[in-house]
């Protein structure tokens, strides 16, 4: 099972979820709390807490906390605001929100039962603009504006801890030569001569190591294949066995959920270190 096989709380749109589902997983940040917001389109009449999270938005009926939402930011499509009819506050302004989840639309309308308070607009709206702008985080991209000039162009708090040269991108026959980068949050691979032929992937992404049948060692990470060969002798096998140990330790790391890795595989990783 992927990293993105368990994490689900950004991407899924749920109803009457478990108590346990409702507790933040590893990562995740409750941000606000709202304690009287009614669920004005599913459950009008019904007084509701309001979680924010930097994953998504849970809400819950006060009186059956069994009566809840989550709504993955990943899933939402548009926020605004409109009138609405409340049973609790009559006609009043409304956080509207529109979802889309495997092919289906979910509408949902939020009403704060607290008169003259932004609260709920402003932290919605402002969380979910935060996650939009850093999906390059998370989601894997291909032929994206990462790289200028042949360096990586650095994401906020992105540090780059090796770049190797000499790095064949294994996903067509003919395969690719080109350069990796290894950061604290993905690794970025560009062919050397297309800056624009690239891939980032974040460690979320990845699922599998092993070892390579026409190289000394490669990684697996989603679809494409890169195996790491240094056919002009830039690199020794040892830094290179070093610089994929590091890749397998900030991926564990980072998403606190091991990938796919049997113990044959991690000794063809470690066995140049």
């Amino acid at each position: 099972m992927s990293v993105l096989d368990v994490l689900w709380e950004d991407r899924d749109v749920r109803f009457d979820v478990s108590s346990q589902q409702m507790k933040t997983r590893p990562g995740e940040v409750l941000i606000d709390c709202l304690d009287s917001i009614e669920d004005t389109k599913g459950n009008n009449g019904d007084r509701g807490r309001l979680l924010v999270t930097n994953l998504r938005i849970i809400w819950h009926s006060l009186a059956l906390p069994r009566v809840n939402l989550s709504i993955g930011y990943n899933c939402i499509l548009n926020i605004t605001t409109r009138t609405t009819n409340s049973k609790l506050r009559g006609q009043t302004e409304a956080l509207y929100m529109l979802t889309k989840c495997n092919a289906t639309r979910f509408e949902f309308i939020f009403t704060n039962l607290v008169p003259g308070s932004p609260r709920l607009f402003t932290s919605v709206i402002a969380v979910h603009r935060a996650y939009e702008t850093s999906k390059m985080y998370r989601d894997f991209k291909l032929r994206s504006a990462v790289i200028q000039n042949k360096q990586l162009r650095l994401l906020p708090q992105e540090h780059v801890y090796d770049k190797i040269n000499g790095v064949w991108n294994l996903s067509s026959d003919q395969g690719n030569l080109g350069t990796f980068f290894i950061t604290n949050v993905r690794i970025v691979w560009h062919a050397n001569m297309n800056d624009s032929f690239n891939v980032s992937i974040p460690y979320l992404q990845i699922h599998a190591f092993g070892a390579s049948k026409t190289a000394q060692v490669k990684v697996l990470a989603t679809k494409p294949e890169f195996s790491l060969d240094d056919p002009h002798g830039g690199r020794t096998a040892n830094s290179t066995g070093c610089s994929l140990t590091s890749v397998l330790i900030h991926t564990l790391a980072y998403t606190r959920v091991p990938p796919q890795i049997n113990k044959k595989q991690i000794n063809i990783i470690l066995k140049y270190s």
